[in-house]
């Protein structure tokens, strides 16, 4: 099966459009990521008050 060269170069074009969009797109869902990363890490405070709880509930 032959295919000819502009079908080819056609077809390596819309791959390189396509790879150059996933790319930007899987840059901005890192970054989303990072920042849900970010509003859910607890701090040593708020960690802190979650052990006391736990403590006083298992004195009970």
């Amino acid at each position: 099966m032959n295919l000819d060269p502009s079908v080819l170069t056609i077809l390596v074009l819309i791959s390189i459009v396509l790879n150059v969009f996933l790319f930007m797109k899987l840059v901005v869902l890192k970054g989303e990521l990072e920042g849900i990363k970010q509003s859910t890490r607890l701090t040593n405070d708020e960690v802190n008050k979650l052990q006391e709880r736990i403590k006083s509930i298992k004195l009970r």
